[in-house]
């Protein structure tokens, strides 16, 4: 039996394959000292776009300046469509693999979706012919009848494969289902089978000890799970299980030991692993990554995650596509025109937009000054954690999810709420029981931006633009910013946003606005503790 952990590669989704070398010298380690016979360190991407970390490329130039114990046998992953794409699958394969017996690597494995089987013949015969032991992992098996499967295992019955896997990719399979699927692949493939699994409804684990007990000699795992959405069966509980089925001894001590150390704080960061939503996604055949990016994405609610599942599920999203993602949020409601005129509401004040960020967190005592100091009308960004009611003078939210949930901060609370009426839930009427609500109506237009007196047209469903659009509206003389720390450059969020300031400069009467804490925000940057504001 084999076993081979994958961590780096598949756990790299999260981080871009961009692992700091400490951890991974500690990782070899202990590999080595846990007795796993194969690491998978990364991926041989071709031709990426974006920055991606050295384990997307894993060079023989870069594995060599690792320290990799003796006796660890190392392998890279291809995704098959990056070694067929132009018909020319050996001189790709030339062009990124050196022959074996110069190349720290002994195993590369191809990712091949069922269309994509038949074109991977020639790169399969090339690797061997290089020397390489040739895995190919046939992916989404779940999705799959056993005759298909059936038929994709003969069609490769000749090839000079070492391993054929089956993929859970999407988190769908049970053990019946993997018992179906073995039996479906010994119609048609006489040789060893493997079995990588995914963790959506916290089933990796006894569904990969169940291809073991149906002849799977190939088992992936990662530590702690690591891995694309909810991750994969963790190597430490399979070690163990299968110690404790007397299928081989387990050597744990500094494998848990550095799951505690390192991996923890890694997940904590990450947030990956079996949630409500991996689960409705496995349910409903959608690919994780659709999970993994609304559920890193702050804009979208919790409703809006399950109603975007069932629509995708709907719509057959088994791969991931960011424009299908975009559509499927499309239904979200973005328009309820107003009926409260704001026109002059403002007049003469300065502004004080407060968001959540941890930037507004760290400086809460200079920005609590700074609102005794200089008396501005202060609209908080749907609720904060950290800023007294007190300091706020009215708060602003013109998303109907976001507002669910933020049903009992409504509930604890009481004030002058800015909405349009339009958008808020049913389900808020006894929360808002004690607040006045103001119908500021808003109206989402593609690269518009105009502050209308009873309705704002704005070109995203944000609380910030929606703000900054009554502060326009209300004749206020200027507009503060605090906690809106923004997105790291390369998010798309940040572009969007960036894109909505762009409309808003463009009108010709807009007001002045700056930062008061730090943000990553193309505006002007002033400081919250300058006494000459």
């Amino acid at each position: 039996m084999i076993v081979l952990d994958c961590t780096l590669r598949d756990g790299g989704y999260y981080n871009a394959w961009d692992f700091p070398k400490r951890l991974v010298e500690r990782y070899l380690g202990v590999m080595a000292h846990s007795e796993v016979d194969y690491v998978e360190l990364g991926f041989r991407f071709v031709d990426p776009e974006g920055f991606i970390g050295p384990y997307g490329f894993t060079t023989d130039r870069w594995i060599r300046q690792l320290p990799v114990p003796e006796g660890l046998s190392l392998g890279v992953m291809c995704n098959a469509k990056d070694l067929i794409a132009g018909g020319q699958s050996e001189g790709m394969v030339r062009r990124v693999f050196a022959p074996a017996e110069e190349s720290p690597v002994s195993l590369v494995r191809l990712a091949a979706h069922f269309k994509e089987v038949e074109a991977c013949e020639e790169a399969v015969r090339s690797l061997a012919a290089l020397g390489y032991r040739v895995g190919l992992n046939l992916m989404q098996s779940g999705i799959r009848t056993p005759d298909e499967i059936a038929e994709k295992a003969g069609s490769v019955a000749d090839w000079p494969l070492d391993v054929l896997y089956f993929a859970d990719s999407l988190g769908d399979m049970r053990p019946d289902t993997v018992r179906r699927t073995i039996e479906a692949l010994r119609r048609g493939w006489g040789g060893e089978i493997g079995f990588h699994a995914h963790d959506n409804m916290g089933m990796a684990l006894i569904n990969t000890l169940t291809a073991h007990e149906e002849g799977a000699t190939w088992l992936d795992a990662t530590v702690m799970g690591m891995g694309r959405g909810a991750g994969n069966v963790r190597l430490e509980y399979l070690l163990l299980e299968l110690s404790q089925r007397q299928v081989r001894k387990a050597n744990v001590d500094a494998l848990l030991e550095f799951v505690v150390e390192d991996f923890q704080p890694l997940q904590a960061e990450y947030g990956w692993g079996p949630n409500l939503f991996y689960h409705l996604s496995a349910m409903y055949s959608v690919h994780p990554t659709y999970v993994q990016e609304m559920l890193g994405d702050d804009r979208y609610g919790h409703d809006q995650v399950i109603a975007a599942l069932q629509r995708l599920g709907a719509a057959g999203a088994t791969g991931y596509s960011p424009d299908r993602l975009r559509e499927a949020m499309v239904d979200e409601i973005t328009t309820a025109f107003g009926s409260w005129d704001a026109s002059g509401w403002l007049s003469g004040r300065e502004v004080l937009i407060v968001g959540a960020g941890e930037q507004g967190r760290q400086h809460a005592e200079g920005l609590h000054q700074f609102i005794a100091d200089r008396d501005p009308f202060v609209l908080c960004l749907n609720s904060n954690p950290w800023l007294d009611a007190r300091y706020i003078d009215a708060w602003v939210a013109c998303n109907a999810q976001r507002m669910l949930l933020d049903r009992d901060y409504y509930a604890e609370h009481e004030g002058t709420l800015i909405a349009p009426q339009g958008l808020v839930p049913d389900d808020l009427t006894g929360s808002l029981r004690s607040w006045q609500l103001l119908d500021y109506g808003m109206d989402c237009q593609e690269g518009h931006f105009l502050p209308g007196s009873k309705t704002a047209t704005l070109p995203r469903p944000l609380a910030a633009l929606y703000a900054l659009a009554l502060a326009n509206a209300g004749g206020a003389t200027r507009v503060w910013l605090v906690g809106l720390d923004g997105f790291d450059h390369s998010d798309p969020r940040h572009h969007e946003l960036e894109d909505a300031l762009a409309a808003y400069r463009e009108q010709s009467n807009s007001l002045p606005v700056a930062a008061l804490t730090p943000t990553t925000l193309s505006v002007p940057q002033q400081s919250l503790y300058d006494p000459g504001l």
